[in-house]
């Protein structure tokens, strides 16, 4: 495709139609819940990852609210509430995005076992 980096398959696989955030489970009750919650601790990024370029932690005002150290998926497994605010971390946005193409590659990214 014209004016894109990505294989034809890749492309077709980054486009395909996705629930919305909300049938996601990422509604009022983890805006209102969990976001707020984990926000209001922490206000400032407390990712340690120094492979990030910044130091421990890294210090950025918070943007995200994190599910750390288990993925939403595995708290919904385990039958604990993924809304409860102990579940997550404050990250700011780069690190937020690091951290989740890391952990769950999707799109372009996308590739096996995920």
């Amino acid at each position: 495709m014209p004016g894109s980096a990505k294989c034809p398959e890749c492309l077709g696989r980054s486009r395909r139609p996705r629930a919305s955030a909300t049938a996601q489970g990422y509604g009022v009750e983890h805006r209102d819940r969990f976001r707020a919650g984990v926000l209001a601790r922490d206000s400032h990024c407390v990712c340690t990852v120094t492979a990030h370029g910044h130091g421990s932690p890294c210090g950025a005002p918070s943007e995200h609210a994190d599910h750390w150290p288990l993925s939403k998926r595995e708290l919904q497994a385990r039958g604990l509430d993924e809304h409860h605010p102990t579940y997550g971390r404050g990250l700011c946005a780069p690190c937020h995005s690091k951290e989740t193409g890391r952990n769950q590659p999707a799109g372009w990214n996308d590739v096996p076992p995920f």
